[in-house]
């Protein structure tokens, strides 16, 4: 009988460890899939990045003419850690009305308008950018539109 009950218990120790353990890797499983959608989610949810995405087009089309306080043209500097404060919220020298980036409204940002040729119906004046050089691809603008879309954020 002793042998019996032993027999028992171990039985039910075995499978009382097993539902524990089953339990435990269900939750772990589950909680690897919340934490993986969530930092997807994040991902996703983090749109345009200025240093990122922005900059670098800055960086290979514009910055050879908009560079240096002095020499840089319209008084617009786009080199790195400069190019963000003289953009988003700045009155355009060119245009009355207009911001450079007028954050959430890519269609009343002149910088747009540059890009796009589209100065002058913008009430602006000058060439379109970059001055004597391929324009930048629609995608690249559209990227631009994007970020100022969602914000203009500084990021």
């Amino acid at each position: 009988m002793k042998n019996q009950c032993g027999t028992i218990r171990f039985v039910i120790i075995t499978l009382t460890l097993l539902t524990i353990l089953g339990t435990v890797a269900a939750a772990c499983s589950s909680g690897n899939k919340t934490n993986n959608s969530s930092s997807s989610t994040t991902n996703v949810s983090s749109g345009v990045s200025f240093a990122k995405d922005i900059q670098p087009i800055f960086n290979n089309n514009c910055v050879i003419c908009h560079q240096g306080q002095v020499a840089a043209q319209a008084s617009l500097t786009l080199e790195p850690k400069l190019s963000y404060s003289n953009l988003v919220g700045m009155p355009s020298t060119e245009s009355a009305t207009e911001l450079r980036v007028k954050p959430g409204s890519p269609d009343q940002s002149y910088i747009i308008a540059k890009l796009q040729g589209t100065q002058v119906q913008a009430g602006g004046s000058g060439a379109r950018m970059p001055y004597g050089a391929p324009s930048i691809s629609l995608d690249q603008i559209n990227l631009i539109q994007q970020w100022i879309a969602e914000g203009a954020p500084n990021n």
